[in-house]
């Protein structure tokens, strides 16, 4: 007992530092583990909670693609699922204009559900190939779940310009 006594005599702030390591080094590990590491299976977290009232499945997808597929400029469609987003792929005729695809793809928006709407964002990716006649295309659009009801492009397309053709001459 005095050895005990004579050894926290010696070593009582060496000891009290120690326990205040440890505690710090236990409560830094809870903190790590809790808000960095996890404790979720999916990718997504908690960000899909919800998504069991609001179905998107294979038969409401042949069915919209089906409908878009009426029109006889259409070629393709592709539609896709991951998380909240629904990707919406349509392949036009050549023949088509730009702004004719445009239209078409937002008045497809009418054969998704509200429900759907409500919940999910839709990614558009439009295109048709060049050929002799016309440019061809592609496009990118969105239309999210707080936005105003329509689709915002992406336009990339790089245009001449009369500045462009007058320094070739």
């Amino acid at each position: 007992m005095k050895k005990l006594k004579k050894f926290w005599q010696e070593n009582s702030v060496l000891l009290v530092l120690f326990l205040i390591l440890i505690a710090c080094l236990i409560a830094i590990t809870i903190v790590v583990f809790t808000y960095f590491v996890g404790d979720s299976s999916s990718k997504y977290g908690d960000r899909l909670e919800g998504i069991e009232s609001h179905p998107f499945d294979k038969n409401m997808q042949k069915d919209i693609i089906a409908k878009i597929k009426e029109d006889k400029s259409v070629l393709d469609v592709k539609i896709e699922s991951s998380g909240k987003v629904i990707y919406v792929t349509i392949n036009f005729a050549p023949k088509t204009t730009l702004v004719e695809a445009q239209s078409k793809a937002l008045a497809s928006i009418d054969n998704i559900s509200e429900d759907v709407l409500s919940f999910y964002d839709i990614q558009y990716l439009i295109e048709a190939e060049a050929t002799e006649e016309t440019e061809g295309f592609k496009l990118m659009g969105s239309h999210n779940v707080n936005g105003t009801g329509g689709i915002v492009w992406n336009n990339n397309t790089v245009f001449k310009t009369d500045e462009d053709e007058d320094t070739k001459k």
